[in-house]
Parts: structure tokens; C-alpha cells; sequence
């Protein structure tokens, strides 16, 4: 009993590390992000955007950018991209639209 379990917990662990190495992994963490000069901001130099501290901003109209930014409390900026995944025959992707916010600006899978 319990060599069956052990068993099925090991192919569960498998499992979820191969799921996630085809999906990837899509949130990025950047440290000691504090606004130089707006107090209670995190600031994100690549598009020059403030965020208020514990809040999140969803930046549009930014070429090849799509993707919600979160400031944490101790200054830590969580980058949320969008979600890989894996190309299935019959399917296409279609185009970001960066016009639009996270998650709707995301690329779609689409399928006959």
C-alpha cells in the first residue's frame, strides 16, 4: 500500500515539474525597485512607470509588452507575462494586441 502511494506521489511530482518546464514559467521578480523620488512606489525603469506600493498597473500601447506589474509592499516588482503554451497541430497563434490590457492583450490559440 504505502509503495503504491509513494509511487503515485513520485509520478505526481514529475508530473507538475514537466508541466511546468512545457508551460514555463511566465512571472518575473525584480528587487530594490523604490521610486527614487515618488514615496510609496516601485518604479520600473524599462517603460518609466511608477506603481503605487501594493497595487498593480496593466500598461498598454507598448510595443512588444504585455503583461500586469505588481509593486509589493517591500518594494519587490512582480512582472506577470503572459502564459506559455505549447502549439498543438491544427492550431495557430494569433497576434498580441498590446492595444489592450493583461491578460487581454495576451496571444490566443486557436484551433480548427
Amino acid at each position: 500500500m504505502c509503495r503504491g502511494l509513494l509511487t503515485l506521489m513520485s509520478w505526481a511530482w514529475i508530473s507538475l515539474i514537466l508541466s511546468g518546464s512545457v508551460l514555463g514559467f511566465s512571472t518575473q521578480y525584480r528587487g530594490n525597485t523604490q521610486h527614487p523620488t515618488i514615496p510609496e512606489h516601485c518604479y520600473y525603469a524599462e517603460l518609466e512607470l511608477a506603481v503605487r506600493r501594493n497595487d498593480t498597473s496593466f500598461p498598454v500601447d507598448v510595443p512588444h509588452f504585455c503583461a500586469q506589474v505588481h509593486c509589493r509592499d517591500d518594494y519587490v516588482l512582480m512582472i506577470k507575462h503572459c502564459d506559455r503554451i505549447q502549439l498543438a497541430n491544427g492550431c495557430v497563434f494569433t497576434s498580441n494586441d498590446y492595444s489592450l490590457p493583461y491578460p487581454d492583450c495576451c496571444a490566443r490559440l486557436e484551433c480548427d
